[in-house]
């Protein structure tokens, strides 16, 4: 029987810290992810006892932050954009704004209870994950209950309903239906309804980048996941991501990243 929503396991990373793959954490493509990284580590208290204190970090799509993991025990649960119900728009926004609440990163601390709830989740959803008739939806399902304990923990501070917070949602929807097409700022300002520098302002704020530092972070995330798993050439490349020519697009690739199209690729074909 052909299973029905296979897993795709380029799109959802679920995996002990110490067993997950060395390649997800080098990848090119891991900014495309929201990440969380859920885990303990012993602290001394009153009268040299240790507690063990658990965290949760979400770290949400297009961030610079790298969480330090060495030495520590935990988990990671790591989802790109199709594994949101966003359906519900309501508890997209809400997923959206739970990643974005501090800043860069946010940091949830849990309690005993929570933990003991959290363990039990990760078990169904490891155990789907690792399952060969394992399914999407029942994945998706299962991280949404995962996520929704998450909001509910942090009730408070949803309370206020952030405007600007939805704006920003509603701008990476946009950026990731036309960022091979559009690069100005107004197109993305008229879609929304707001000024150029409104808009700006709004993301400097929540994401800490420009409009259009965050278009050219995606392009660059989208040309070396071409360069390394498609068999087009670098003018095709160019051509599909609606730069004017290959050496304009070898201009820009290079001052992003430092190396041209060819050493990149040359690097990973020899590596």
């Amino acid at each position: 029987m052909k299973l029905s929503h296979p897993i795709d396991f380029d799109k959802l990373i679920v995996c002990d810290l110490h067993l997950c793959p060395e390649q997800y954490f080098r990848s090119t493509d891991r900014e495309e992810y929201f990440e969380m990284i859920w885990f303990s580590y012993k602290e001394f208290a009153f009268e040299d006892q240790i507690t063990d204190k658990q965290y949760v970090y979400l770290v949400p799509p297009f961030r610079s932050i790298q969480v330090d993991t060495k030495d520590k025990n935990g988990y990671i649960i790591s989802f790109k954009r199709e594994y949101l119900d966003e359906d519900d728009k309501e508890y997209a926004l809400d997923v959206f704004k739970l990643f974005n609440m501090q800043g860069q990163y946010s940091i949830i601390p849990l309690d005993a209870a929570v933990t003991v709830r959290f363990k039990h989740l990760y078990s169904l959803l490891i155990d789907e994950y690792q399952n060969p008739k394992g399914t999407y939806l029942v994945l998706k399902s299962l991280l949404k209950v995962f996520l929704l304990n998450l909001i509910r923990l942090n009730q408070k501070a949803f309370l206020i309903q952030d405007v600007n917070q939805k704006r920003v949602y509603e701008f990476i929807v946009l950026m990731e239906q036309y960022y091979k097409t559009e690069r100005r700022a107004s197109f993305y300002s008229d879609k929304l309804g707001l000024g150029e520098k409104r808009l700006n302002q709004i993301l400097k704020e929540k994401m800490n980048k420009s409009l259009t530092q965050l278009l050219h972070i995606r392009l660059i995330v989208e040309a070396k996941r071409k360069l390394i798993t498609s068999d087009h050439t670098i003018k095709e490349i160019a051509y599909e991501l609606n730069f004017e020519d290959r050496g304009y697009f070898t201009r820009f690739f290079k001052r992003f990243t430092g190396q041209t199209p060819e050493d990149f690729k040359k690097g990973i074909i020899t590596t």
